[in-house]
């Protein structure tokens, strides 16, 4: 049998990790290989030092500063500092999950449309199963903020675990 190919979207938000209890609960890690694939906007370039706030990554208490310097900061090198960011943090988490016995790997994606990058992901993988937190939106809340779940859940070739928060 082969194994499960399970899509798990990420964010900075500590919310997105809370599927990953759900994942070991239901999935077993011999019939299915996990890729955490995190989310945020693609950089522009920050010109000479300057800080980039196009994109939604948040730099970390410890992060070096971005001081003004003699050569311009390209998109391309701010990608590879939020992917390097990326994978130190989460360090943590793919090495519980590969204890666990798990196949994990780790895509960093720079989409200005996250839907979008997750459904070209989805073919490109071919993944069988995206699994993925969320806030639990109801009533109006829900009609004007329509989440990326749901509407990932709509347009979807493939099932899509979502879970809530405890408490929502």
């Amino acid at each position: 049998m082969s194994n499960n190919k399970v899509l798990i979207p990420l964010t900075q938000s500590l919310l997105s990790q809370e599927i990953f209890p759900h994942i070991e609960k239901f999935l077993t890690a011999s019939n299915n290989n996990l890729t955490l694939f995190f989310i945020t906007k693609p950089p522009t370039g920050a010109g000479f030092g300057k800080i980039d706030g196009g994109t939604d990554y948040v730099h970390m208490p410890g992060d070096g500063s971005a001081r003004p310097s003699l050569h311009p900061i390209y998109a391309t090198q701010q990608q590879d500092s939020i992917k390097a960011h990326v994978e130190a943090e989460l360090i943590p988490v793919t090495n519980r999950l590969r204890d666990l016995g798990y196949n994990v790997s780790l895509v960093v994606s720079f989409d200005k449309n996250p839907l979008d990058a997750i459904l070209k992901v989805i073919k490109q993988k071919k993944i069988d199963l995206v699994a993925m937190s969320t806030k639990a939106r109801v009533g109006m809340t829900r009609f004007f903020f329509n989440d990326i779940a749901n509407q990932l859940s709509q347009k979807s070739d493939v099932p899509v675990l979502i879970t809530h928060p405890a408490g929502e």
